[in-house]
């Protein structure tokens, strides 16, 4: 609770002085973990152990980051850096190699791009959606070299088999999404993580890969609808079967959750896949219970043994029992397929079409002029927005300049169109000034090469 706090204070103290956070200021930051172990402390009236932590929170927060942060509070689990670790051990050994474009669809404060191998660092491209506001500004401060989307992931508006692969730990639970785009596939959306698991998949090119932790019941309930879809848009090239205890430490819950591997469909690639969209029954210590026909064959993949929790009055719960061992992940993680990963050829296939819906957003470029499109920069050529294959370092400069050009463009904006008051023409001067500084804080001057 101490370090959400402290986190938020120095969160307010950068973003109010307009700079980059430092190494002790990162250092505060990626401490913050989220309010899912905290729910208490947004209640109306909070407990005695809570009063002091929930007054201050309200003092410090804005009311609509007050009602994200209290919103987050069923998914605002984070991953152990053991577990992050191991996905991006796996991802290496599937074959994905520095230059990809990865998506991280809820990615918190960012953990799994800040333990990303130092071997993918080169060339590679990250984009990150986060629907906490608090959380999306401190990954924003830790990672300035990426993308976050401070948004809904249904409101994330990226485009379909773009990225090159997909990690994270997505939210779980019963309850539905509503995202228009699937309106005529609602059975894609009546629980969250099997939405994230579908349109993670989608955005990711054929050939790509997704790594992602989601709840057992994405691979163990009774209605295979979720499971025969994805198999129509993908291959799996494997599940790992963590035990409850692996998210105890460091969300404070006990889950049973599965990393699925996935490969986008690709018409390069011959596969040889097994069948997963069924259950199987398999015998326990406390009686038979049904699990994915996947987990059946290969026992080996669960790290533990299945059990049964029967409570009082609750409906008998099988889960995984055992303790997370490092190198029963590293020896789950050697059975995957190495090297499945097919490489994108020529990145310049991945050209963004200005259609009607994306007009708008092309109109505001000039012929041969730049934009980042969803963490990528492009140059307009003609009707279409053509990725530039550029270093980490060129990207973020050029991205620095691109928000200094639209700064400069909003000045322009209040002070000609007549109608803004003096207070939105003053507040467009100061975001100039601000990101200019920031600019040459950290480049330099614009003219500089």
């Amino acid at each position: 609770m101490a370090a959400n706090l402290s986190a938020i204070a120095t969160l307010k103290k950068i973003e109010s002085e307009g700079l980059d956070a430092n190494s002790e200021e990162q250092r505060i930051l990626v401490r913050y973990v989220g309010w899912g172990a905290f729910p208490g402390v947004f209640e109306q009236y909070p407990a005695r152990e809570w009063k002091n932590a929930a007054s201050q929170l309200r003092e410090i927060l804005t009311p609509e980051e007050y009602a994200s942060a209290r919103a987050s509070t069923p998914n605002a689990h984070y991953t152990s850096p053991e577990v992050i670790q191991s996905v991006w051990a796996a991802m290496e050994h599937l074959g994905v190699r520095p230059g990809v474009h990865v998506l991280e669809p809820s990615m918190g404060v960012g953990h799994f791009f800040g333990l990303m191998p130092e071997g993918l660092y080169p060339g590679t491209k990250r984009t990150g959606v986060e629907l906490d506001s608090i959380s999306a500004q401190i990954a924003s401060k830790l990672y300035p070299d990426s993308t976050v989307r401070a948004k809904a992931f249904e409101d994330s508006g990226l485009p379909q088999n773009f990225f090159d692969a997909a990690v994270g730990n997505i939210p779980f639970g019963n309850y539905p999404v509503s995202d228009a785009a699937y309106r005529r596939s609602p059975h894609l959306t009546r629980a969250i993580h099997d939405y994230f698991l579908s349109k993670t998949t989608d955005l990711v090119r054929p050939g790509g890969v997704v790594a992602l932790i989601t709840s057992r019941f994405s691979m163990d309930k009774q209605d295979p609808a979720i499971r025969q879809h994805l198999s129509e848009q993908a291959v799996l090239l494997g599940a790992i079967r963590l035990p409850n205890s692996a998210f105890r430490a460091n969300a404070g819950t006990d889950v049973t959750t599965d990393i699925l591997f996935l490969q986008k469909r690709s018409e390069r690639v011959e596969y040889r896949e097994e069948p997963w969209a069924s259950l199987t029954p398999v015998d326990t210590s406390d009686g038979p219970i049904q699990i994915n026909e996947y987990f059946a064959r290969h026992p080996e993949m669960m790290l533990g043994r299945m059990a049964v929790e029967r409570g009082q009055y609750a409906t008998p719960t099988p889960y995984l029992d055992g303790a997370l061992d490092a190198e029963d992940l590293r020896s789950a993680i050697s059975r995957l397929p190495r090297g499945a990963y097919v490489e994108n050829g020529d990145r310049k296939t991945a050209i963004f079409v200005a259609d009607s819906r994306q007009s708008a957003q092309i109109d505001g470029v000039k012929e041969g002029g730049m934009v980042d499109r969803h963490g990528q920069i492009c140059i307009r050529r003609g009707n279409q927005l053509e990725p530039l294959s550029l270093s980490i370092s060129a990207s973020t400069r050029i991205r620095g300049m691109i928000e200094v050009r639209d700064a400069l463009r909003d000045v322009f904006r209040t002070q000609l169109s007549g109608t803004a008051d003096e207070i939105a023409v003053q507040k467009a001067r100061t975001e100039l000034n601000v990101r200019y500084d920031v600019f040459v804080s950290r480049y330099g001057p614009l003219s500089s090469k």
